[in-house]
């Protein structure tokens, strides 16, 4: 029995990792869109550019669905955001009406707001996009992410997990809403077959906890030595404006991104995506056993 095939996009980067083997599981063919990193997993490559609509065209020809994840998340120009999160989705979304793709999910952001600068802009006009076109979507909003490794609060987790120090904007009173990203890709894979969620828009999001109490469950569950480093916010802001013309650390929207207003939480996600995240205590000791139980298989694994 032949498979439907979805092209996913992003399937590159650390969520890809986790969401292609769970479409796969899911009875779905998996073709990826590669424009730089390989993606070994993937049922089929096809090679292409988001800013490139003939071969978006080629990409998408012969597939049920498409997967938008891609995206540039962090950038130093407002231009860098607009001209993929917005117009590469643009040609996208085109390519999928020219060939009659049956179903257009898009990845974006719980933090949309006005004040969330740049990037959230960029992920707001790309819903607009999607809604405006004329292909069956599903948009799906995250929340902040942990679990795939590199940067948030998975590099908070990391630094609990070496015992160094973890720095804070401030009290770290600023609110996340973190997610497992198991738990992030399984609610993906459900939303791009279920009938139901036709022209859904589905914001996700786990227990609501500060950076702060993110820290401190993430030294309790290492019981590492860390110490938590309050940063001024002058400085950060400081820092962020000048990350404009210089290679720091950080970008100039990410203050803002984080404080920015958040889409209220789907109440149908649980019903219909089967989105029940767990607590972020929870879930980051899951982490720890995980990686404890990786490390003795790849111990088991090593020649003597």
């Amino acid at each position: 029995m032949s498979r439907d095939t979805v092209l996913v996009t992003g399937a590159a980067g650390r969520m890809g990792v986790f969401l292609v083997p769970a479409l796969q599981s899911s009875g779905w063919r998996v073709r990826a869109l590669v424009h730089r990193r390989p993606v070994p997993a993937a049922d089929e490559i096809v090679r292409g550019d988001l800013l490139d609509p003939e071969g978006l065209v080629a990409a998408t020809r012969g597939v049920r669905a498409v997967l938008h994840g891609a995206g540039v998340t962090h950038a130093r120009r407002k231009r860098q955001y607009a001209a993929i999160n917005v117009h590469g989705t643009e040609a996208l979304i085109r390519a999928a009406e020219r060939v009659g793709v049956e179903r257009f999910l898009l990845v974006s952001t719980h933090a949309l707001g006005d004040d969330g600068g740049a990037y959230s802009d960029s992920k707001r006009r790309a819903e607009e996009v999607v809604v405006a076109g004329s292909v069956p979507f599903t948009i799906v909003r995250l929340p902040e992410v942990y679990g795939a490794g590199g940067e948030g609060i998975d590099r908070m987790v990391a630094a609990a997990r070496a015992g160094r120090w973890i720095p804070l904007v401030g009290a770290g009173a600023d609110e996340v809403r973190p997610a497992r990203i198991d738990e992030i890709a399984d609610a993906l894979v459900r939303a791009l077959g279920a009938p139901c969620a036709a022209g859904r828009i589905y914001t996700l999001a786990g227990h609501a906890l500060s950076i702060r109490e993110v820290a401190e469950a993430s030294i309790a569950a290492f019981r590492s030595g860390s110490r938590l480093v309050p940063l001024p916010e002058q400085l950060v802001r400081l820092a962020g404006h000048l990350s404009r013309a210089l290679p720091l650390p950080l970008y100039p929207d990410q203050l803002t991104r984080l404080r920015a207003r958040r889409a209220e939480p789907s109440t149908a996600a649980a019903a219909e995506l089967g989105f029940r995240p767990r607590p972020f205590a929870e879930g980051i000791r899951w982490a720890e056993a995980d990686a404890c139980a990786s490390a003795s298989r790849s111990r088991r694994r090593s020649p003597p």
